[in-house]
């Protein structure tokens, strides 16, 4: 039997699925699900220019679901997120890599996606330093989010010890795999132990080949936990990923968390100096150093 250790089971939804910040401020089901999608789809395209491991990939686009299962996307812009998750996976992995670097990469991953020449950060410039500045600020925002414990276990390697479990041949044991990579363009890592996950790839791989697994007793019950309804709402929420046809495209849902409030004082400091004073009332002067030079002089 396959059981994941108690470490990793820190972060999962156990609300109702469909109560998310950014359904409570508006965002419908499918423009959430398609701009999730996105970011995933940006982390994973700028990981690569990158050159890093590929679980550097799969721990970015976990820490992005997680962090959108707390907060909406109308409050953090999801550019901004995907650049501090990168940034944190790396740290987390070991792959450490400078942060214009980052910011780079996921600058020419933008101008993959959407098809605008954005040009690169030149160092010491505004532009540069206010796009440091904000991943450094979503970075810390994300860790006290997450409580500073941020440790991501793939789904990979589960599936691929459960197709060698049940001889499962090499072809379909790739379906699996890819399987598992799709899945973190979907929340299914904010809902679903990793190894659940597995169970959930190699049950669509099966039925699509049309492979026939055990049944007697199900071969699900290698994992500690899995059912039949989680492995079916993993098959469903994957189809669902498969029947979009169109590009997933960024959409600007709302204002950018700032890193810095501006507040204009001047108001303040004129009422301060005039007070409001009723009828009659006689305006007395503030004591200076006029009333304490030496009178000698007069």
């Amino acid at each position: 039997m396959i059981v994941t250790p108690s470490t990793v089971d820190n972060f999962y939804i156990t609300h109702d699925v469909n109560d998310t910040p950014s359904r409570r401020q508006g965002v419908d089901e499918l423009c959430e699900f398609n701009q999730r999608a996105y970011g995933a789809s940006l982390i994973a395209c700028a990981c690569e220019l990158l050159e890093v491991d590929f679980v550097v990939t799969t721990t970015a686009q976990t820490l992005m679901h997680r962090f959108y299962a707390k907060k909406s996307l109308t409050v953090y812009d999801m550019k901004a997120v995907v650049t501090a998750s990168i940034t944190l996976a790396c740290k987390l992995e070991e792959n450490v890599r400078k942060t214009r670097d980052v910011l780079n990469c996921i600058r020419h991953a933008q101008e993959l996606a959407e098809g605008e020449p954005k040009g690169v950060f030149i160092i010491n410039t505004p532009e540069y330093e206010n796009a440091k500045s904000t991943a450094h600020f979503m970075e810390m925002v994300m860790l006290k989010e997450f409580g500073f414990f941020a440790h991501c276990s793939a789904p990979q390697k589960y599936a691929y010890a459960l197709c060698a479990c049940l001889n499962l041949d090499e072809e379909l044991t790739r379906k699996a795999w890819v399987m598992c990579n799709d899945s973190f363009l979907t929340p299914l890592c904010v809902r679903f132990k990793p190894d659940v996950i597995a169970c959930g790839c190699i049950y669509l791989a099966a039925r699509r080949a049309g492979v026939a697994l055990p049944t007697a007793p199900p071969w699900w019950r290698l994992v500690d936990g899995a059912v039949l309804e989680d492995l079916e709402i993993v098959a469903k929420t994957l189809l669902a990923l498969y029947e979009i046809d169109e590009k997933f495209k960024y959409i600007d849902l709302g204002k950018p968390q700032t890193t810095t409030a501006t507040h204009d004082h001047s108001g303040d400091r004129r009422r301060s100096r005039s007070p409001t004073r009723g009828d009659g009332e006689r305006r007395v002067r503030r004591r200076d150093s006029r009333d304490f030079r030496d009178r000698s002089r007069d």
